[in-house]
C-alpha cells in the first residue's frame, strides 16, 4: 500500500510539474509555429518573471507579483520582437540562435547584477501555506493552485487561439503568412502579439515556479532545454502537442528520481530521441492543425 501511494504522490508531482512547463513549452511551440523563430530567450523571460514575481512579492504581495509580473514579460518579449527577432525572421535558424542565445547571456548578466548568484525564495501567501491530507500523505495547496492556475490559462489558450477571429488571423499567418497579408493582415502586428503571448505565458509560468521551488540562477537554461524537448516530442507548433508532451516529461522526471536519482534526465532525453527516430514531426505534428 505503500508504495502504490508513493508513486500516486510522485504522479501527480509529475503532473503538478508538466503543467508548469506546458506554459512554457505552449509559448516556445507558438513562436515556432507561426514565426519560425528558434526562441533561446524564452528560458530568460521566464526566470525574469520568477524573479519579478518575487521582488513583488517582497515589496507588496505574491498576487500583485502574480499579476504584474506576466504583463512585464510579456511587454519586455514585445520589444525583443519588435527591436531585434523582426530584422532576422527570413534568415536561416543559425542567426536566430546566434541572436537569442546572445540575448540568454546578457539576461543572465542582468540577473547576476540585481538578485545576486544566491537562491531566492518566495514567501508563500498565507492563503496557500497550508497542506491537506490524502492517502496518507500532505498535498501542499501551492501544487493545487499551480494546477488550476495552469490548466485554466491552457484551456484559455485553446479557446483564444480556434474560437476567437485573432486566433484564426494567427493559424491563417501560420500556415500562409503571404495569402494572409494579401487579404489585408498586418502580419507584423500579428507577429509581434503571438511573441507578447508567448512571454506572457513564460511569464505565468516563472512567477508559479516561485510557490513550488526556489528560483536561482541557471534556471533559464535549465527550462528552455526541457521545453524545446516537449516541443519536439509534442510537435512543432501544436498546443495539444505541448500539452501531451509537458505532461508525459513531467511524469517520467517525477518517476524517473525513484528509480535512477542521478540519471533522471536521461528517460527524457531517451523518449525524444526515440521520437526523433519514428516520427520525427512529433506525435501530434501532422495529426492536428498546426498554429
Amino acid at each position: 500500500m505503500e508504495i502504490i501511494t508513493t508513486i500516486l504522490l510522485q504522479l501527480f508531482t509529475g503532473f503538478n510539474s508538466g503543467m508548469n512547463l506546458f506554459l512554457v513549452s505552449s509559448g516556445l511551440s507558438l513562436i515556432f509555429g507561426v514565426l519560425r523563430v528558434i526562441n533561446f530567450t524564452h528560458g530568460s523571460i521566464y526566470l525574469l518573471s520568477a524573479y519579478l514575481c518575487y521582488l513583488f512579492s517582497t515589496i507588496y504581495s505574491f498576487w500583485i507579483g502574480l499579476l504584474i509580473a506576466p504583463i512585464i514579460a510579456a511587454f519586455i518579449g514585445s520589444l525583443i520582437e519588435f527591436l531585434l527577432i523582426k530584422k532576422i525572421y527570413k534568415n536561416e535558424h543559425i542567426y536566430q540562435l546566434i541572436l537569442t542565445w546572445g540575448l540568454v547571456l546578457v539576461f543572465s548578466d542582468i540577473f547576476k547584477f540585481i538578485w545576486g548568484v544566491d537562491k531566492k525564495t518566495l514567501k508563500i501567501p498565507e492563503f496557500l501555506d497550508k497542506s491537506f491530507l490524502i492517502i496518507n500523505q500532505y498535498i501542499p495547496y501551492t501544487h493545487i493552485f499551480n494546477c488550476i492556475i495552469s490548466l485554466t490559462v491552457a484551456l484559455l489558450l485553446i479557446l483564444f487561439v480556434y474560437k476567437t477571429k485573432i486566433g484564426i488571423i494567427i493559424r491563417a499567418s501560420a500556415s500562409d503568412s503571404e495569402i494572409t497579408e494579401t487579404l489585408g493582415v498586418n502580419t507584423r502586428l500579428v507577429y509581434n502579439i503571438v511573441f507578447s503571448l508567448a512571454c506572457w505565458l513564460a511569464g505565468i509560468g516563472g512567477a508559479l515556479y516561485g510557490l513550488l521551488n526556489p528560483i536561482q540562477l541557471g534556471l533559464d537554461l535549465e527550462i528552455v532545454l526541457l521545453a524545446f524537448i516537449i516541443v519536439i516530442i509534442g510537435g512543432m507548433g501544436s498546443i495539444l502537442g505541448a500539452f501531451i508532451g509537458s505532461i508525459i516529461a513531467g511524469i517520467i522526471n517525477a518517476i524517473g528520481i525513484l528509480i535512477l536519482p542521478r540519471f533522471v534526465m536521461i528517460f527524457i532525453y531517451t523518449l525524444m530521441v526515440i521520437i526523433l527516430i519514428t516520427k520525427p514531426s512529433g506525435l501530434f505534428g501532422k495529426t492536428i492543425e498546426r498554429v
